[in-house]
């Protein structure tokens, strides 16, 4: 930018350039590794680029009792992990069309709102905000009252090059008081690329307890090769 005369010493000519910093600036970040990584798996949609930049990311430089998820996210992004992440979540066009009937609206208004819908779509009759947890998203968030439980499950496609044979093994994490998560199974294992396999999450509240605030952790599938990372959040309903 030139001409910025912020910042410049007297008796000096403006800088015909500028640096900018910020949050913005992370738009061209995203766009430039979703290209990259589109580029090495030309088969992924924007959901798998998107799975794939986000559970790579790492939170490792981030100070725990300063900032949260809700700050950075799913971490920091990683230039040449998401080009092969092993596995990715598929979120499909029917998930994000019951996230809007799950948000209360109904199958004749989202015909008017969605360009194209699957024949014979039509809204789950047992729609309610609480569902949206179970849409196949990267993350995970859920609400929790004193003494209760959800159930929630994702599905995660095995896209890993080679002959397919992969086993993943579950780790979790969790930075907070009053809350229990149990995953099962403990183990995924993949014998050819393209696979899905799902596993289930319980959230729980222990007994006497309520949840304080807001919860965060991770749910993270290892191999030999690579790590997934589901980051999630529990909260007071």
């Amino acid at each position: 930018m030139g001409n910025d005369l912020g910042g410049t010493p007297e008796g000096k000519d403006p800088s015909m350039f500028n640096v900018i910093s910020g949050t913005s600036m992370s738009c061209p970040h995203v766009s430039g590794i979703a290209a990259v990584v589109k580029s090495h798996n030309p088969s992924f949609g924007p959901s798998e680029i998107k799975s794939a930049i986000m559970t790579t990311g790492s939170n490792r430089y981030y100070c725990p009792n300063q900032t949260t998820p809700f700050d950075y996210g799913a971490g920091e992004m990683s230039p040449t992990a998401p080009l092969q992440p092993g596995l990715v979540y598929e979120t499909t066009t029917v998930d994000y069309l019951n996230f809007l009937c799950y948000h209360g609206y109904n199958t004749t208004t989202i015909k008017l709102i969605a360009k194209s819908i699957p024949p014979n779509f039509a809204c789950p009759n047992n729609s309610s905000p609480d569902l949206i947890s179970d849409i196949n998203y990267p993350s995970i968030s859920v609400k929790l009252g004193k003494e209760q439980s959800r159930n929630v499950s994702r599905t995660l496609t095995n896209v890993a090059t080679g002959d397919g044979n992969s086993t993943y093994t579950l780790s979790t994490s969790i930075g907070g008081k009053g809350v229990n998560v149990h995953v099962s199974p403990s183990q995924l294992k993949f014998t050819k690329s393209g696979q899905k396999l799902t596993y289930y999450a319980t959230f729980s509240t222990m007994a006497g307890s309520s949840v304080e605030g807001d919860v965060f952790g991770a749910i993270t599938w290892s191999s030999d090769k690579f790590k997934v990372r589901t980051p999630f959040v529990v909260s007071s309903s």
